[in-house]
């Protein structure tokens, strides 16, 4: 039986998605006083979500797994994040790459700016 399809609202499907990191990750942080953190889906294809997430300072996304295997790259800030008992900490331009079904949470450390890429969803 196939997937059923996601709910929500999410970027129209393209041959090509043509991002830009810097233009969304300003206007997420702009959008971040009064709120711990913004999120935009910027693509979501063939069971791949790419998500640009601004978080302030202290904000936390407790421990969780998916299915698929997952990338975590810091753009801007400082982040942790903990997996397999092991704290790995990200500056900018570092990149984790969390294997399917492994529990992990992310912390921001300061004002961050972390992009997700998740495989293996809907």
């Amino acid at each position: 039986m196939a997937n059923p399809e996601p709910t929500g609202t999410f970027p129209a499907h393209e041959s090509v998605h043509f991002l830009d990191l810097e233009t969304t990750a300003d206007r997420l942080i702009g959008e971040l006083p009064g709120h711990r953190r913004r999120t935009e889906t910027l693509a979501r294809e063939r069971g791949v979500s790419v998500v640009l997430m601004a978080m302030e300072a202290g904000d936390a996304i407790e421990e969780h797994s998916a299915k698929g295997p997952v990338s975590v790259h810091l753009l801007r800030g400082h982040a942790s994040l903990q997996a397999n008992d092991h704290d790995h900490e990200l500056r900018p331009g570092q990149l984790l790459l969390i294997q399917p079904e492994v529990r992990h949470d992310l912390r921001a450390l300061e004002q961050s700016v972390v992009l997700l890429t998740v495989s293996g969803g809907a």
